[in-house]
């Protein structure tokens, strides 16, 4: 039997380690307010016990948050629980409980996810509004091995290894480094109270299976099992840092170009680094493009990888959320699927036309007499003789079989050759509005007019073309 001098050494050593994790993370300053989620559990309960003990010497103000998700048939005896230790310690208590359907679509993320994405959002705005500095929840190391196996089993990479971070702004883990062992043991010597929910103990559930039969198993081979697989996932952390930290320094020389709509890598630029770092670099282009990574897996990382090292001048890919453009040198990746472009036609007459899509704005009118000055440079800009066009014109994209003659060659080329030898990306083709008379195509806008109505000397009236991009 533990003497008690021996009981009180390991208590205090327990509060020591809590303290750290606190100040490692910097969980808090003194004089903030926290809010505790108290479930009832054993957990929450220790949590709570060690935050107020911890109260005074940080002048922190606590307050208790506990909703009620209405799945159990104890769940309302379990919220009077937690109101009875609020009331008991003095301690102001935030209570509210789920309506019957609020977890309806709970089969399209599954039940468990869909309780604590509720709870999550009922303590953040419990926090707004008693202006809480963080959120206190009471995972757990044991919680954090539970978590890595399951995603280990599911096939995680090093971001899913990392596990739950002690501090995600607002929610704070300052039980992170304790096991539940040491959780009971301080439960048991402090005569706390606490409910046991009987779906902790349903193997239906992985998490269950993973906590009462793998990590057992584990713990027969290695009694520190629990502690090995947190400092690996701490290992995991430090892999993740060092590779942000990789990432952010070739980023500018692999990024050409960078907007909300899209990003241009530079593929040349990619060849040359090591093809672990050349992933890490297209899996954060997804992600800024995508806004996460979830739905994107290795494989789709080594698909994009090998559309960047294909011999082929050009290619693209349709992943989750996320098209993928090579064309020459560049990797264009912009969010969503494969876009459906239908074909499309529209009348225009002189004046103003604006268009959605693709989204310009194209003004015509006719001049008599000199031809306008126009910019050479102006590529939303040309000047064609008036009397070689076939009134009345359309703007429409383009079709199998055109074909057009550009300014300065007498040879009429297939529309899409030209297009290649302008070097314009293929998928920006499809994009393009063409402005035809009755009979030929007379300007790729903002690319080439025809040569077909090009001014002559003999020009006696122009047809003034001027597009602008209204993106």
């Amino acid at each position: 039997m533990i003497s008690a001098d021996r009981v009180d050494t390991i208590l205090t050593m327990l509060h020591d380690r809590v303290r750290a994790t606190i100040d490692q993370y910097a969980m808090w300053n003194p004089g903030d307010t926290v809010l505790v989620a108290v479930s009832g559990g054993v957990d929450s309960v220790v949590l709570l016990d060690l935050l107020e003990r911890l109260a005074a010497e940080n002048q922190l103000s606590l307050h208790v948050a506990h909703l009620d998700h209405g799945l159990r048939d104890t769940s309302s005896a379990d919220a009077e629980f937690v109101a009875d230790i609020a009331r008991d310690r003095g301690l102001p208590i935030h209570r509210s409980h789920l309506s019957p359907g609020a977890l309806s679509d709970s089969r399209k993320q599954g039940l468990e996810e869909a309780a604590r994405n509720a709870r999550y959002a009922f303590l953040q705005q419990v926090a707004s509004e008693i202006g809480a500095h963080g959120i206190a929840l009471g995972h757990t190391a044991s919680d954090q091995a539970e978590t890595v196996l399951h995603r280990l089993a599911r096939g995680t990479g090093i971001t899913g290894l990392c596990g739950i971070p002690p501090v995600r702004r607002p929610f704070i883990r300052p039980l992170i480094d304790l096991t539940r062992a040491e959780i009971l043991a301080y439960a048991g010597q402090h005569d706390l109270r606490w409910r046991t929910d009987a779906s902790n103990l349903d193997l239906s559930f992985t998490r269950n299976r993973i906590r009462h039969r793998v990590i057992p198993e584990l713990e027969r081979i290695n009694p520190a099992a629990v502690e090995s697989i947190c400092r690996a996932s701490r290992h995991a952390v430090e892999a993740e840092q060092t590779s942000r930290f990789l990432v952010s320094t070739l980023w500018d020389a692999v990024c050409s170009s960078e907007d909300e709509q899209r990003i241009a890598l530079r593929r040349s630029v990619l060849l040359t680094y090591p093809s672990a770092v050349r992933n890490l670099l297209l899996r954060e282009g997804a992600r800024r493009v995508r806004g996460e990574l979830v739905g994107l897996d290795r494989d789709h990382v080594e698909a994009i990888a090998q559309l960047v090292a294909s011999t082929s001048s050009h290619g693209e890919l349709s992943l989750p959320d996320l098209h993928v453009y090579a064309q020459a040198d560049e990797l264009l990746l912009v969010p969503g699927d494969t876009p459906s472009i239908e074909p499309w036609s529209i009348p225009i007459g002189l004046g103003e036309t604006e268009l959605p899509e693709p989204p310009i704005a194209l003004h015509l009118r006719i001049v008599e007499g000199d031809r306008p000055n126009i910019r050479s440079s102006d590529r939303w800009s040309e000047v064609a003789d008036a009397d070689r066009i076939a009134f009345p014109l359309e703007l429409r994209s383009r079709r199998i079989g055109d074909r057009f003659t550009p300014l300065g060659m007498a040879t009429t080329l297939k529309l899409k050759d030209f297009l290649i030898n302008e070097h314009v990306p293929y998928y920006n083709r499809g994009q393009l509005a063409l402005l035809c008379d009755q009979e030929k195509i007379i300007w790729v806008v903002g690319v080439r007019l025809s040569n077909d109505v090009r001014i002559t000397s003999a020009t006696r009236r122009c047809l003034l073309m001027h597009g602008r991009s209204t993106r």
